[in-house]
């Protein structure tokens, strides 16, 4: 190949260029895909993975990696690449003054830089890899990016040099099963906590050998339904396949993440339908927030009780109204101190826990009657039904892991309980059993998840009234708990995961009408009712006094398709305190601004099973063509975000379009990064992606206590590239895990003065592999991922 020639061609064409022409991966027909489709399998062979090891300078030249002869090789091979050919067009394009190596591996340019290393290939299977840039201490030893030496290593990879190491980025070819072999390896080794799969878990490294420390996260249940789910498709796609040995495996992964979700719906011993939060188990960590310890009293009774928290005396959203525990609360205190509690404690709450005044002891806690035990089953994840009263669990649940039980439990009875394991008949009517009540609970108590307390909990709510924009959707919000201001920016998303869980409902209490059938109407009435224009002619709009208990459950289809619309209320109202923000952001007009990235996956996994459900009955139904123009709406965002998921959602719901990118689907799943270790970004070299300001409700950064702007790309980058998030965060983040920020014109955040923390390569923070095998699984079972033999 004459190099010279395309160096030249680079110069024609701005790197950012190179980029824009970048194409989807070739597709052909799977004749294995339904009759009703008309798209095309994406298909991809092995491509290119990434894998590091990491030297100090002092352990490079100690290490027994490698031959001393191969050793001096690398360092003179580092040395010689500091002649840089000032000459080379290439060089010229990316800057003389900034290219600190050079080094050339047949068709690879490897070119060293004051900013981190590019590597250029232009005859790379795809265009989106022919540039590709290197930077911060996921690359660069300890995040130092002023690249001192480069030496390919014979075999597509290379050595790299800066001030404080060298680390040898080999460049393996890999499929992406093989890729998703190792994640389930990974998040087994890594992430599972009796079941469930946690993020961000710390773990420890030893050479290949990967250990975690997962503890207990408020988000458990949903992380692991999305794990959940991605195993069920893993198992569907193996039994269509014909692969037993890939089957037997997923089921049985499946089907204990699965378990792990359903025990948070019974965990608690309410019986009511209340799904916990999380759980830990005696000896544990104890976090802050609304806990409950099981207690067998020596009566027989048994109970869990308050734990003493700071969340458990004081947060506002957990006083406690019921005039009957207000009294047995005052009482207890009077008993033990003497004195009465308004005189200790003048225009105090009563809370879940209640300390004396004089000495700080507790001397009332509230109950919440246990009135069923967890099924044995399910007990086994933590050793069994023995140990069911050292279990801690959470309270005061959020929408999301409501939002990620019903669709677990929905693709679960469906899915993976066919009858081929011997407690898939048990477990099938478990989770029929956990969706009637979950649903009943909500719909008969106001639309709410009603708690101990007697209360909603702060979060999980899906009342009318909770949908208000409430203060007019400005981020004013000091001295209001969240519970009065943030339905105002969820009400859209909200209502999509009601809806779905009510229609989950009816499918699976349909499975067994006779013990369910009266239920079962209820939840078709409730589910009608959804979809029924209001009966005042009114509509949900941005006005408080159109939403009133009288309206809890009607017409929120209205709701659904008010997306876009609702973002705009936000973006002409929102960060009134920053007026240089605001007028900027006003006359952009630009409603994107103010989407809320958690949502967006909220939204996607709520859909799933509606779509799913609502498609098998009647793909060409009046309702399906709402449903679509809802997810039209989401999609106009999401469909910029090269997120897999996303885009296989988005042809499932639409299986005749051939607009979905499914190449894109493919590609961004090839360049994910094999170990998803939290590292630090940096992406200010960058000049592919134009470095816009950036702020909206949830994106902003704080310096000193006070919001300022982030700033982020303007598309998002290979997923290598950029810091290692889930679905619910921003694709165009530019920059992650900086020190030493400050702030330019009071708004925004200088990142060119960032600097890295020292990092440690044998331990850190990893994330699960869920955000590749659930695309990957649903996109092979639909037959929009097909890879090449």
């Amino acid at each position: 190949m004459n190099v010279h020639k395309y160096a030249k061609s680079l110069t024609a064409l701005p790197l950012a260029a190179i980029f824009a022409l970048a194409v989807p991966l070739q597709a052909f027909a799977d004749n294995n895909l339904p009759l009703d489709t008309s798209y095309k399998a994406a298909v991809i062979g092995d491509t290119y993975q990434k894998a590091m090891d990491y030297y100090s300078l002092d352990e490079f030249n100690a290490s027994a990696d490698l031959t001393d002869e191969a050793r001096k090789a690398v360092l003179q091979g580092l040395d010689a690449s500091q002649a840089v050919p000032a000459d080379r067009e290439i060089v010229k394009t990316v800057g003389a003054d900034q290219v600190t190596a050079f080094a050339q591996a047949g068709d690879t340019l490897w070119i060293g830089t004051t900013k981190g290393l590019q590597r250029i290939n232009v005859k790379e299977g795809d265009k989106r890899d022919y540039t590709q840039y290197f930077a911060g201490p996921r690359y660069l030893y300890n995040g130092d990016d002023q690249v001192t030496g480069l030496y390919p290593d014979g075999d597509n990879g290379v050595w790299v040099r800066n001030s404080r190491g060298i680390v040898h980025i080999q460049m393996t070819k890999r499929s992406l099963k093989d890729k998703a072999d190792t994640y389930e390896q990974l998040t087994k080794a890594v992430n599972d906590r009796f079941g469930m799969i946690g993020e961000d878990v710390a773990y420890s490294r030893s050479g290949d050998e990967y250990a975690g420390r997962p503890t207990t996260n408020d988000n458990d249940g949903l992380w692991t339904s999305e794990y959940a789910i991605g195993e069920i498709y893993r198992y569907l796609t193996a039994k269509q396949e014909g692969d037993a040995a890939e089957a037997a495996a997923a089921k049985a992964d499946a089907t204990r993440a699965a378990k792990a979700v359903m025990l948070l719906a019974q965990v608690s011993g309410r019986g009511n339908g209340f799904v916990a939060r999380s759980y830990i188990m005696e000896g544990d960590a104890q976090p802050n927030g609304f806990w409950f310890k099981k207690v067998k009293a020596e009566d027989g009774s048994a109970y869990g009780v308050a734990v003493d928290t700071s969340d458990a005396g004081k947060k506002d959203t957990l006083a406690i109204a019921d005039p009957d525990l207000v009294a047995e609360a005052k009482a207890a205190y009077k008993a033990a101190t003497g004195n009465d509690y308004e005189a200790d404690y003048p225009g105090k709450d009563i809370f879940p826990v209640i300390k004396s005044k004089s000495d700080g002891s507790v001397v009332w806690q509230l109950k919440s009657p246990i009135v069923e035990e967890v099924d044995p089953m399910l007990a086994e994840l933590y050793g069994g039904s023995e140990n069911d009263y050292k279990v801690i669990y959470k309270a005061d649940t959020s929408s999301d892991e409501v939002n990620g039980q019903m669709a677990l439990l929905y693709f679960a009875a469906k899915y993976l309980f066919d009858g081929t394991g011997e407690e898939d008949a048990h477990l099938k009517e478990l989770a029929i059993e956990f969706a009637d009540r979950i649903v009943k609970g909500i719909v008969t108590n106001g639309f709410a998840m009603i708690d101990a307390t007697g209360n909603p909990t702060t979060w999980a709510r899906w009342n009318a009234t909770y949908f208000a924009p409430q203060i007019d959707y400005t981020l004013n919000t000091e001295g209001v708990p969240p519970g009065e201001y943030e339905g105002g920016y969820e009400s859209d998303v909200n209502a999509d995961e009601i809806v779905s869980f009510v229609k989950t409902a009816i499918y699976l209490t349909s499975l067994d009408m006779d013990k369910y059938g009266e239920d079962n109407a209820l939840f078709r009435d409730v589910y009608d009712k959804l979809w029924t224009p209001r009966s005042d002619g009114g509509s949900y709009d941005n006005n408080d006094a159109s939403y009133t208990d009288e309206t809890s459950g009607i017409g929120y289809i209205d709701i659904m398709k008010q997306y876009i619309e609702r973002k705009r209320n936000v973006l002409s109202s929102d960060f009134d305190d920053y007026p240089g923000i605001n007028s900027a952001i006003h006359a952009s007009g630009n409603w994107r601004l103010a989407v809320n990235f958690s949502d967006e996956n909220l939204f996607a996994v709520a859909f799933l099973p509606l779509i799913d459900i609502e498609m098998n009955e009647d793909p060409n139904s009046d309702r399906v063509a709402q449903l679509r123009e809802v997810f039209d709406q989401w999609w106009a965002n999401m469909k910029d975000e090269n997120n897999p998921f996303y885009i296989y959602l988005y042809q499932k719901t639409y299986p005749e379009r051939t607009d979905a990118d499914l190449g894109t689907a493919a590609w961004a799943l090839s360049r994910m990064p094999q170990y998803r270790v939290n590292f630090p970004v940096n992406n200010s070299m960058r000049k592919d992606a134009l470095l816009v300001k950036y702020f909206n409700y949830r994106d902003y950064t704080k310096i000193n206590g006070d919001r300022k702007g982030v700033v982020s790309t303007s598309r998002p980058l290979p997923l290598d590239e950029t810091d290692t998030h889930k679905f619910n965060s921003s694709p165009f983040t530019a920059f992650s895990g900086y020190t030493n920020a400050t702030v330019l014109n009071n708004d925004y955040v200088d990142y060119t003065k960032v600097q890295y923390n020292n990092v440690s390569y044998a331990s850190g923070s990893m994330e699960s592999g869920t955000w590749f095998l659930l695309p990957y699984w649903m996109g092979r079972y639909y037959g929009m991922l097909k890879e090449q033999q």
